[in-house]
């Protein structure tokens, strides 16, 4: 861990703005060693991607928080694991650095993905994803049987843990370690997936997730006490996105094609989970006013400037060299 301050740490939850892919993994990755404790819940239909010594590194499980040597990373029970992915990443990061997947720590009751889960669904090719644009991972399915408590469904990561080698990696109360690392002095970032836009609660529903993303649910998920959380920082992308398919409203929706003319460049993007097309709309101010306010957001990070104006400011690494439109925005 990063060495801690001498009173209690603080807590900082990380949230997207909008319908996820926002840029999180990337601004975890920047702020990975101002924290010691870093804590993911969720599931793995969200994938969060930074750049680091040269590599591409895609989470969908292990907080990004790892590219910070000496952090400790958590799977939280509020978590959901498709084991076969959990163990891509850890030989990911420990191949990129030694010594890695030892701070790595999963709670013993975080959920797992089964083979079943992800055959209901589909993935891609499933009904659901042709309905809601879901990713079909499964993750929906799981947190059904969690919650219908049908036990010959569901499975805890310590019931599966000696079958995939996850032995060295189970930890029975992630919560009680991460509170007693906070009380300790330690700093604790809390690491959304997806967007404020997809909650299952206050989203645009049925084109939602299967939980609540925002930070509230976070803390929960992650068994810190809601008070603690004294910094909420809101990543918003300037053209906010959807995944592929029937996925819901998006304001004032453009096209890769229309956007690329007016910046000068070709960009496209896919997502990271099903590697299809996104689709692509402009800012919305009541979307990014409703998460400030759902999130009590007291940070933004904003992302994707270089898709303002005429995409001038592509490239551009500080403030004052932004073009005055970008200023003005």
């Amino acid at each position: 861990m990063s060495r801690p301050s001498g009173s209690r740490g603080k807590v900082t939850a990380v949230v997207g703005a909008q319908y996820g892919s926002e840029g999180k993994g990337a601004i975890v990755a920047h702020l990975a060693h101002d924290y010691g404790i870093h804590v993911r819940t969720g599931g793995p239909n969200a994938g969060h991607t930074f750049y680091a010594g040269g590599k591409t590194h895609v989470m969908q499980s292990v907080p990004c928080g790892w590219i910070n040597p000496l952090a400790d990373v958590y799977i939280g029970r509020g978590a959901l694991v498709e084991p076969a992915k959990l163990a891509e990443e850890l030989d990911h990061i420990e191949a990129f650095m030694p010594g890695a997947r030892a701070r790595v720590r999963v709670d013993a009751f975080a959920g797992v993905i089964s083979e079943a889960h992800y055959a209901e669904e589909g993935g891609i090719k499933g009904d659901i994803h042709k309905r809601f644009g879901s990713t079909g991972k499964g993750v929906g399915a799981s947190r059904r049987d969690r919650m219908s408590r049908l036990i010959e469904n569901f499975t805890f990561m310590h019931e599966i843990a000696q079958e995939f080698g996850f032995e060295d990696l189970i930890v029975e109360d992630t919560a009680a370690e991460i509170y007693s690392g906070a009380i300790d002095g330690y700093d604790v970032l809390l690491e959304g997936a997806q967007g404020s836009g997809l909650s299952l609660i206050h989203g645009t529903w049925p084109y939602v997730t299967s939980n609540d993303t925002n930070a509230a649910s976070l803390a929960a998920d992650a068994g810190m006490p809601p008070q603690w959380v004294s910094d909420v920082i809101l990543v918003a992308r300037t053209m906010p996105i959807r995944v592929a398919g029937n996925s819901g409203p998006l304001h004032d929706e453009t096209d890769w094609d229309s956007l690329s003319c007016r910046l000068g460049r070709s960009v496209t993007e896919k997502t990271t989970v099903t590697k299809l097309t996104r689709r692509i709309g402009s800012w919305d101010p009541s979307l990014f006013d409703k998460s400030v306010r759902l999130n009590g957001a007291t940070q933004v990070a904003l992302t994707f400037l270089d898709y303002l104006g005429d995409g001038s400011d592509y490239g551009v690494r500080s403030m004052h060299k932004l073009s005055q439109s970008t200023l003005d925005f």
